[in-house]
């Protein structure tokens, strides 16, 4: 142990000649020490107190503080000291932090409260004021990757178009088409953005926004059609060859597209009825035939659809062939409606694979075929 500053003056006294003398010794200049009769006299709470404090004043976090504390007012139980102090500081420390939680979780909530009123811009057809909200909604909640992902989208949309156009045929295309775009489905978004500038041609400023979604999902371009020739007759024209190839699932999705953007096109209905009839859907495909002949009853090929198949029954009629996407829909959702059994969700990706892009990427509104399952639950 180190020797205290009273016994090394004890040990400086010296002997010369039978006389005593003592000598001065200055004590050495340190800045600051304990002294050890003091050291001796403290216990190891005021130690632990000391460096305690002195690591709140370098700065620590605030949930640091907190274990150190908790540590403290263990020793100090354990020594049987007084804790209220302790406790208090603990008290006060915890009040801190359910204070920034609570301030965080409101910060979330507010953010998320001006996501949803930023869609409702953007379904409205006000990008720039939809971006604005998008922006403050982003400062509260920087973490946020849908808002952030939604953000950067009306960052190159706003510049260019504001708001939709005022044509009502072109504004309404262009809002669903930039809704789609929000949406992730740049499919839908293409063919309403492409009508809409087949619909209105010297509005340059949906050609920009087409433009952004193109470069946005590249690898939707590739099945582009022909932004040159009327997107509708195109995609009848498509639907048809499928239904000759034999190629049902692609030719039902076109005819779906173009009901998408013209509700009454009865062409579009007739090809769809004609698609399902091949599957052996006769029920559904009458359906279809007898909405066409509402909106074309002069058409004398679809008196002759309904007139020949008014006899038939469907020619498979205990399993449906094709299944049409509901919102919330996963493949285990469909495989447990059609089969009883979610297991057999691989079915209908195999069934699906050239349509699907991946397992679990569905869109509202997409049209599935459905594998014939025996009762072994094999195709």
């Amino acid at each position: 142990m180190t020797l205290s500053w009273r016994l090394l003056q004890r040990l400086a006294m010296v002997s010369l000649g039978g006389l005593l003398f003592t000598t001065s010794i200055t004590p050495p200049a340190w800045a600051w020490r304990w002294d050890d009769d003091e050291l001796e006299n403290r216990d190891e709470t005021e130690i632990q107190l000391d460096a305690y404090r002195k690591r709140v004043n370098d700065g620590i976090s605030n949930q640091e503080r907190v274990i150190l504390l908790d540590r403290l007012l263990k020793l100090f139980q354990i020594h049987k000291r007084d804790t209220t102090e302790l406790e208090k500081e603990r008290a006060m420390l915890s009040a801190d932090e359910n204070a920034i939680q609570n301030v965080s979780v409101e910060a979330r909530q507010k953010s998320q409260q001006l996501y949803q009123k930023s869609i409702d811009q953007i379904r409205l057809g006000q990008y720039k004021q939809a971006l604005t909200i998008l922006i403050e909604a982003e400062h509260l909640n920087p973490l946020d990757k849908a808002l952030s992902e939604t953000r950067q989208k009306m960052d190159g949309i706003a510049p260019i178009m504001p708001e939709a156009p005022t044509d009502p045929n072109a504004g309404d295309l262009v809002k669903r088409g930039i809704m789609q775009f929000v949406n992730n489905d740049p499919s839908k978004s293409i063919n309403y953005l492409m009508y809409a500038q087949q619909k209105s041609p010297k509005d340059q400023s949906i050609s920009g926004i087409l433009d952004i979604v193109k470069r946005t999902f590249p690898n939707e371009s590739s099945e582009i059609l022909d932004a040159r020739l009327n997107l509708i007759d195109q995609k009848l024209q498509r639907a048809l060859e499928k239904i000759y190839s034999g190629e049902y699932l692609i030719s039902a999705k076109e005819c779906q597209e173009v009901l998408d953007l013209e509700p009454e096109n009865a062409l579009a209905l007739t090809r769809l009825g004609s698609v399902y009839y091949a599957m052996g859907q006769v029920k559904q495909a009458r359906t279809y035939w007898q909405q066409a002949q509402a909106l074309d009853p002069k058409n004398d090929v679809l008196k002759s659809f309904l007139l020949q198949t008014q006899s038939e029954t469907d020619r498979a009629p205990s399993q449906v062939l094709t299944y049409k996407v509901e919102k919330g829909d996963t493949l285990q959702r469909i495989a447990e409606k059609i089969f009883n059994d979610r297991t057999l969700w691989k079915k209908l990706f195999e069934a699906n694979r050239s349509y699907l892009k991946n397992a679990y990427t569905l869109t509202e509104g997409q049209v599935l075929v459905v594998p014939q399952i025996n009762t072994s639950g094999q195709r």
